[in-house]
């Protein structure tokens, strides 16, 4: 059987057909084109690696130690106030005191700072202000070996010179308070300044006093004579010139010893 041929298409019927066909036309000429791509800097691993970036300084930045400056303003202030009237250079007590405590001590020994940190307080309240005990400093320099620069022997010069002043307790307690490590380049020339400085020193006189020499040639005489009288070791203790006794004494005993000494040499004069 012979398939009779359709007749052409009307205009309409053209125009019918074509709107009919456009949207499938539209969504699949949509479906072949590409996303916009984003820029390089909003990548994922990009984004992620400046996260990383941005997270790590932070952590560097927040675990870095403050870098010393003229004014000292990164150090720990000691808790321990002195009054003018008990404080004669290294010696810290009433003249008169029947008790007198020599400590032989460096600087840069942790053992010392124990020393200080745990007993001087109570030492200062109930035996120092009472009139009972003298606490003389011996500053000696043992943990600086040979080593240039010796930083035993510079904290300790820094000390003779804070001495002349009458800051001398100030400056030994915000040493060891602020104590660094043993021959680490801690205890640095600013470092030294900036505890001379919160000390309250004048900075002038005590900067000419260890361009002069004197006070660091006194360090090391004052060491060679401990050495000479077989004290090798920091701290070491001296009561009214008996034995010297090495290490850090039990608080207690200590001050039961003292509080015996000064009872067998008759009670001094209550402070005023």
């Amino acid at each position: 059987m012979t398939q009779e041929p359709q007749p052409p298409l009307t205009r309409r019927e053209r125009r019918t057909l074509e709107r009919r066909e456009r949207p499938i036309r539209d969504r699949a000429r949509a479906s072949t084109r590409r996303a916009p791509s984003r820029p390089a800097w909003q990548s994922p691993f990009v984004l992620v690696s400046a996260a990383a970036l941005v997270v790590a300084v932070a952590i560097i930045v927040l675990n870095q130690k403050p870098a010393p400056t003229d004014t000292g303003g990164f150090l720990v202030t000691p808790p321990i106030t002195y009054a003018a009237d008990i404080v004669d250079g290294e010696s810290l007590g009433r003249a008169d005191a029947p008790v007198v405590m020599e400590v032989y001590s460096d600087f840069q020994c942790p053992i010392c700072a124990r020393l200080v940190l745990d007993e001087y307080a109570t030492l200062k309240s109930e035996l120092v202000d009472a009139g009972i005990l003298r606490i003389e400093s011996r500053d000696i320099a043992i943990v600086g070996g040979s080593n240039v620069p010796n930083e035993s022997i510079d904290l300790a010069t820094g000390a003779v010179c804070a001495a002349q002043q009458d800051r001398y307790w100030q400056f030994h307690d915000f040493v060891f308070w602020n104590q660094g490590g043993e021959n680490k380049g801690d205890h640095d020339a600013a470092f030294i300044a900036a505890i001379a400085n919160r000390a309250g020193v004048d900075m002038t006189s005590w900067n000419e006093c260890i361009a002069d020499g004197e006070a660091q040639d006194s360090v090391v005489s004052a060491t060679q004579t401990a050495l000479a009288k077989g004290i090798n070791g920091t701290p070491t203790l001296v009561l009214n010139g008996g034995t010297p006794v090495a290490g850090v004494p039990n608080l207690d005993s200590l001050i039961a010893s003292i509080r015996s000494m000064a009872g067998a040499a008759g009670s001094p004069t209550p402070a005023p």
